[in-house]
């Protein structure tokens, strides 16, 4: 085993590339020597990251370049998502491991492919899942297996972000997420994954049948749906909701959110992915995030699990399961019934 994992990051239509890349550059076992934009404005902002942190990485506008590098082990893709399948399988053929960004495919026939194009030329494939990796996540999985509060009876999570406003929708890097064609729809496609991923989490049961209503309410116009609610069979018959809108309003003190409420038979727990925050008031009171550390402790899983050579805590697998239930759900919406699961 190797003491050190050579990375890339290859793309950052999506902005968690930068905290990704923040987290290669801090890590002692990654050695971040390479970076892919095509977008010059955005490779021009990767640059000054590099600089600021010193690091030597090479930058390119072709991602096929880097994949081309020999001395490369594992890669990071952030694109958008109509991309994740392609430049997945384009990575796991230059034999890359891959970590890529949620949703892992637009397709549950390309998620297949991609867990079985990676299986066949032996790279790990990992699902940017960080919320498995926030404290409280953390805590709330150790209470459950500890049994403290009995056998879990219900869940209900949700993962809000602020109306899509005129701006947002047209900045850099928001404009593909409202672009049906590249992200692959709204709020559903984008926001329903961490919340589904960390119910199968806790509970340990996959998701068998999904009940879905959606519409485009918060920001009348926008191509996609921005409010949506779901609720999730698992298998023994165990009940999930999931709230995945875009509808905060504007004056909302807080970038978004990830809670958690897990209801057992002695008890309930609930947690806060961003409720470790700082309140500031200037114009407006922002509440600011400051729980930051699940973007590196997703990193550095993906790191030490390839280099110990094992599938890392999130794979590609859970990435499939959340692609499926939001093809069902979306199938859901147009019948407005409930749907199996595949």
């Amino acid at each position: 085993m190797t003491s050190t994992l050579r990375m890339a990051a290859i793309d950052f239509s999506h902005g968690h590339q930068y905290a990704y890349a923040s987290g290669m550059l801090e890590l002692p076992m990654v050695d971040l020597v390479a970076v892919a934009e095509p977008d010059a404005q955005r490779r021009e902002r990767v640059e000054n990251l590099l600089a600021q942190a010193r690091a030597q990485a090479d930058v390119y506008e072709d991602y096929h370049e880097l994949l081309a590098r020999r001395d490369i082990e594992a890669v990071v893709i952030c694109s958008p998502n109509a991309d994740h399948c392609r430049m997945t399988l384009d990575a796991a053929r230059a034999r890359k491991h891959v970590l890529c960004e949620k949703p892992l495919a637009l397709t549950v026939a390309e998620a297949d492919e991609m867990i079985a194009v990676c299986a066949q030329e032996g790279v790990f494939l990992g699902t940017a899942y960080p919320c498995r990796f926030s404290p409280v996540m953390w805590e709330i999985k150790q209470q459950i297996a500890a049994g403290q509060i009995g056998d879990v009876l219900a869940m209900s999570a949700t993962n809000h972000l602020g109306a899509v406003g005129a701006a947002t929708a047209t900045a850099s890097n928001w404009n593909w997420f409202t672009d049906p064609q590249r992200s692959g729809g709204g709020c559903i496609r984008d926001h329903i994954v961490h919340a589904l991923d960390l119910c199968r989490w806790f509970s340990g049961r996959e998701p068998v049948e999904v009940y879905a209503e959606a519409g485009t309410l918060a920001t009348p116009g926008l191509r996609v749906e921005d409010t949506g609610l779901l609720l999730v069979t698992f298998e023994g018959g165990l009940v999930g909701s999931i709230d995945p809108s875009w509808d905060r309003p504007r004056t909302w003190t807080r970038w978004g959110d990830v809670t958690m409420r897990v209801i057992g038979t002695r008890g309930t727990l609930e947690a806060d992915v961003t409720g470790q925050v700082v309140s500031r008031t200037t114009d407006t009171a922002k509440w600011l995030s400051y729980d930051e550390d699940m973007n590196y402790y997703l990193l550095k899983d993906f790191a030490e699990s390839v280099l110990r050579g094992k599938a890392p805590l999130a794979t590609g697998w859970d990435g499939r399961m959340g692609v499926a239930t939001t093809v069902a759900a979306y199938r859901s919406i147009a019948s407005h019934m409930p749907v199996n699961i595949s």
